[in-house]
């Protein structure tokens, strides 16, 4: 992996930990010092399902990650060994 494609991986990272904080932290005061509304209720659920889904992103992003660079070396190679000189010499 390249230094560019880490540095990238290191803001997504970064930026997943961070909403995952910030969910947290308002689901767990809307628990215990929210008022028992419909919206509290709303905002919570909502808020667990985006934590849930940037989990199961992250996650299926990686694997999906994984196999296309799998994929991508096994064409690698295939090339790598089909090079072989083809051409043709012409003698007088």
């Amino acid at each position: 992996m390249d230094h560019k494609a880490s540095a990238d991986w290191a803001v997504r990272r970064r930026i997943i930990i961070l909403v995952l904080i910030w969910g947290a932290g308002i689901v767990t005061y809307l628990a215990i010092w929210g008022r028992p509304i419909a919206l509290s209720d709303t905002i919570a659920m909502n808020l667990i399902l985006l934590m849930g889904g940037i989990i199961g992103s992250y996650v299926f992003g990686a694997v999906w990650e994984s196999n296309v660079q799998r994929k991508t070396d096994v064409a690698q190679s295939a090339v790598d060994q089909g090079e072989t000189d083809t051409s043709v010499k012409v003698e007088p």
